[in-house]
């Protein structure tokens, strides 16, 4: 198992560039980023459509949520995957379509994400804003929603967690990302599956785990300021 990781350690972290396409970890990691990235903007636009006080533009959004929640990832990868190069041409890079992909799905469990901060503060937050004269769009703006969004940073780490993971859908349409690298050795050692496998396991484990303990602490540490501040209220 070792003398496959001395012998093709740099195809798995970058694949086969720079004399072929980048790949491996590093893209593995590029898209992640990507799609978190992207997915956190389009999940806060989402989220503030959510309990926008326009009932059709709510119904839009809901309507848009549960589509993407309903449907599984890979079918929209798929849509993309046929799409994209329609509407950019046929030279759009395949990284962009999973990409596109990864910024609607996860956006769209993003906003249920911040939507939940949002109605976990306190009535009095938004009530004290106004009262300070600013504006709906300045109260959530500058007081709601910075805070709403550190409650939910364990749950956006979580959302990094699931992202990594979904990457390896990639594969299926050819882009080179980790899970594609491992398929070609895989190809090339064909006697050494079981141990080829492992090692596809370990790479993610290896990514994920550190990520998810920290986003547990983080839960842990917010959740002791969240008792600090309102047994201070309380008293």
């Amino acid at each position: 198992m070792l003398d496959i990781i001395q012998t093709y350690w740099l195809q798995l972290l970058i694949g086969l560039y720079p004399h072929g396409p980048l790949g491996g970890l590093v893209m593995t990691l590029i898209l992640a980023v990507s799609g978190l990235l992207l997915a956190l903007p389009a999940g806060m636009v989402l989220a503030l459509t959510l309990i926008a006080p326009w009932r059709w533009l709510n119904r839009l959004a809901q309507l848009f949520v549960f589509y993407m929640r309903s449907v599984p990832l890979l079918v929209h990868l798929l849509w993309a995957y046929f799409l994209v190069p329609l509407l950019l041409g046929p030279r759009a890079p395949l990284m962009l379509s999973v990409i596109v992909t990864l910024t609607l799905f996860n956006g769209a469990y993003m906003s249920q994400v911040i939507v939940a901060g949002i109605q976990a503060l306190p009535r009095g937050q938004y009530e004290a804003a106004r009262a300070l004269g600013l504006g709906n769009g300045a109260a959530l703006r500058l007081v709601i929603v910075p805070q709403a969004l550190r409650n939910v940073t364990p749950s956006i780490i979580t959302q990094l967690v699931l992202l990594i993971k979904e990457t390896s859908l990639a594969s299926l349409i050819g882009v080179h990302e980790i899970s594609e690298e491992f398929m070609g050795l895989n190809d090339l050692l064909g006697n050494r599956s079981a141990e080829i496998f492992i090692l596809l396991g370990l790479s993610y484990f290896i990514l994920c785990y550190p990520l998810t303990l920290f986003g547990r602490r983080l839960e842990r540490r917010f959740a002791g300021a969240n008792g600090i501040i309102k047994a201070e209220t309380t008293a």
